[in-house]
């Protein structure tokens, strides 16, 4: 594994060359990515599914048996008190089964993002989705007379202000084009049709809704739940704009087919479980929150966003997707981050070989960058256009390609053996922060960057042990 960075890049090369980021998918494979209920039959197949067949309740005791999963297996609840739908979480919490659900190997995922994003941005009309009249997620169709309460709709953590829409999928026209945008948002149920929501500053979402309400009009949203990973990755890709949603189908190598909804005029995803859809009302603020955040405190209540629900539609028996803030949201962030980070930045510092934003950031926060050297001092050029090209990271260690950036002890080992504060430190004060973290004051907080690779040229002083590579198949061990 130590030098799993040259594996990655040579993947990654061979991955932004291709014309279209899922050309070489199979079918299959394609399918599990756009599919839930077909993800997890492949999880089933595959060993990799828990299934809780007792009944739960939604508020408390669901979430608090999930976490007792999280980063292992993901869980099938199939019976919700209340409710007559299923429940699933945890499709993101263990990057292991995420490359086995891509096909390949888990280092390997954040290179066939950001091979789907160098495709889109070369032709971003080479899959150009369908809109459809019909689709398996309006196979049941509710105009009147539906009611949130009526959804297994999970309370996860004991201070969560309310049931909590947190993985579904926003589908939203920018006002000026028309083009559609994706985006995921917290929303809390406030009322049998009402939600309340947060918007993250500089969010696309933010200014179209800011252009509708000097107009004093609403803006019509679908909230897609249970989506797969192509389009739900997708929806967390920072900084892509309107039309992101095509980057999902230059993943699989076709299209991903939308339906018409039935009371808004904007589309929905044909594959979704369910979708609700809405319009953001204009100029009105009702309490939303707490909510457990992916920090591990709680986004505290304030007045915000509203939306009044018009219509429910869902599959004649669908499966309602919810995530436990922690490392499936890390994860949902750190993959797509790490394409986004590695495409730019290795343009500008050739040297850059992989990027990892481990648990321990938050998904968010840190991020370790892994290169080659070619001379003194690209190392310092890699972590500030790392800050640059990811915003919200608040720290930024660099380490050479012996060191497997995956393995936490690795890393430690570098900075206690290679980093010297004294010139390997670097301060970015008074730097934007993100509005979650709790330490960022006024939308301000100090960053630094920690350079934890040997000298070069390279040393005797610091070349690491080897020992013989043994196969370990080969000899009869009792364990």
């Amino acid at each position: 594994m130590r030098r799993i960075g040259s594996l990655v890049m040579a993947l990654a090369v061979l991955y932004l060359a291709t014309p279209a980021g899922g050309a070489s998918m199979s079918p299959e494979v394609g399918d599990r990515l756009v599919d839930l209920r077909k993800s997890i039959e492949f999880l089933e197949k595959t060993g990799n599914l828990v299934v809780v067949k007792s009944e739960v309740d939604p508020q408390y005791e669901l979430a608090g048996i999930a976490k007792q999963y999280e980063g292992k297996k993901p869980v099938l609840f199939e019976k919700v008190k209340g409710s007559a739908y299923p429940v699933f979480m945890g499709l993101l919490w263990n990057r292991e089964i995420v490359g086995a659900l891509f096909n390949v190997e888990k280092e390997k995922v954040p290179f066939v993002i950001a091979g789907a994003i160098g495709s889109w941005r070369k032709d971003k009309n080479a899959f150009p989705s369908a809109i459809l009249e019909k689709g398996p997620a309006n196979e049941v169709i509710q105009t009147k007379d539906f009611n949130l309460y009526d959804l297994p709709i999970p309370v996860h953590a004991l201070n969560d202000g309310g049931p909590y829409f947190d993985s579904s999928v926003v589908v939203v026209k920018d006002p000026a084009t028309g083009i559609p945008n994706i985006s995921i948002h917290r929303m809390m149920v406030t009322g049998k049709d009402r939600l309340s929501f947060l918007i993250d500053p500089d969010r696309h979402l933010g200014a179209y809704l800011e252009t509708m309400e000097k107009q004093g009009k609403p803006l019509q949203v679908t909230i897609n739940n249970g989506l797969s990973l192509a389009p739900w990755l997708v929806s967390a890709i920072p900084g892509q704009g309107p039309g992101k949603g095509e980057i999902a189908n230059h993943l699989i190598g076709r299209p991903i087919n939308l339906i018409k909804a039935q009371t808004v005029d904007v589309p929905a995803f044909a594959d979704a479980q369910f979708v609700i859809e809405a319009e953001i009302l204009p100029n009105v603020r009702e309490d939303e929150g707490p909510f457990a955040e992916v920090t591990g405190y709680y986004g505290q209540k304030d007045k915000r966003w509203v939306m009044r629900v018009t219509a429910i539609t869902h599959q004649r028996r669908p499966i309602f997707h919810s995530v436990l803030s922690g490392q499936e949201v890390w994860n949902a962030v750190g993959l797509t981050a790490e394409a986004k980070i590695f495409s730019i930045v290795n343009r500008i510092v050739p040297d850059l070989k992989a990027v990892y934003l481990p648990p321990g950031g938050c998904g968010f926060y840190g991020a370790v960058i892994q290169l080659e050297k070619s001379k003194e001092g690209v190392q310092k050029d890699a972590i500030l256009e790392t800050f640059k090209a990811f915003p919200s990271l608040q720290w930024v260690t660099a380490v050479d390609t012996d060191v497997n950036i995956y393995d936490a002890i690795d890393v430690e080992w570098a900075v206690t053996t290679r980093f010297n504060a004294k010139k390997g430190f670097i301060i970015l004060d008074n730097q934007v922060g993100h509005i979650l973290n709790p330490m960022v004051e006024d939308g301000k907080v100090t960053k630094f960057g920690v350079d934890a690779t040997a000298p070069y040229p390279r040393t005797a002083t610091f070349e690491r042990v080897k020992f013989k590579t043994v196969d370990l198949k080969k000899y009869d061990i009792k364990e």
